[in-house]
């Protein structure tokens, strides 16, 4: 028999497969329990490896109750990542097959997520890539699952993130700083209170594609009725001007107040 393609891990089933990395469902013998196994696929370019390293490393340390955790990144034949097993739905799942949330939903979810980017941005850290296929809701508790563009403010000089998603900065290749992950979360904000794509496909006068947005979305107040507190906030949050956007300390005391209403 061939040894195991990572030592110490059975890799059941492959559960997803993209242009650069395979995930795996797991099995880890050493702890007896499930785990993700996320590699680079063969042939994948080397930035790619490095990506996911970067990533991997990162995780290993932090320690948030809304942030995934890496439980290893073995030295083996490609690059690798063990992830701990997350249940539930991400939320762009959950949003399809919920549609609009209740306010207090809303709030609740938000506030869990702030909590875990005013957690990295205090560490020196911006996610870069907010959106709902980046989070799993499992039983009410909220989860940052990919970090793979995450890093210390910086300009970046790559077409990078995700259409419908990016911010006006990203877009301009200006700087990404906390600012943009107050925009993301805006725009995630937006979408779990309206059922409603922020950027909605064949909307070019407010985003472009390869040009990112042109101007800001349509407030959360013209798509659904809401307390102002909330509809003000998810306004902010989505400035055009990362300089009038409110810090993640500000909108998490904000979503604090609202989910305890």
């Amino acid at each position: 028999m061939s040894a195991p393609a990572v030592p110490g891990y059975r890799l059941r089933r492959l559960v997803h497969r993209g242009t650069s990395f395979d995930v795996y469902d797991a099995w880890s013998d050493e702890r007896a329990c499930p785990v993700v196994v996320k590699r680079t696929r063969p042939g994948a370019a080397a930035e790619a490896g490095r990506r996911l390293l970067r990533e991997g490393r990162m995780l290993l340390t932090l320690t948030h109750p809304h942030i995934v955790r890496a439980y290893e990144v073995p030295q083996v034949d490609r690059p690798t990542v063990v992830l701990e097993t997350l249940t539930g739905q991400t939320l762009d799942h959950l949003f399809d097959e919920n549609g609009a949330l209740a306010v207090r939903d809303v709030a609740e979810l938000g506030r869990q997520l702030a909590s875990a980017l005013v957690y990295l941005h205090s560490r020196g850290i911006v996610h870069g890539d907010l959106k709902p296929a980046n989070a799993v809701n499992a039983q009410g508790l909220a989860r940052l699952i990919d970090l793979s563009l995450a890093g210390p403010p910086r300009v970046w000089r790559s077409a990078r993130g995700t259409p419908g998603y990016v911010s006006p900065e990203q877009a301009r290749r200006e700087q990404v700083s906390p600012a943009t992950d107050v925009w993301g979360l805006g725009l995630l904000l937006l979408e779990a209170a309206a059922d409603d794509d922020p950027y909605p496909v064949g909307d070019d006068g407010r985003y472009r594609e390869g040009h990112g947005p042109l101007e800001a979305p349509v407030p959360l107040s013209r798509r659904r009725r809401v307390p102002a507190r909330l509809g003000d906030l998810v306004t902010a949050m989505s400035a055009f001007d990362p300089a009038a956007r409110p810090s993640m300390a500000h909108v998490r005391r904000e979503l604090e107040a609202l989910a305890e209403r």
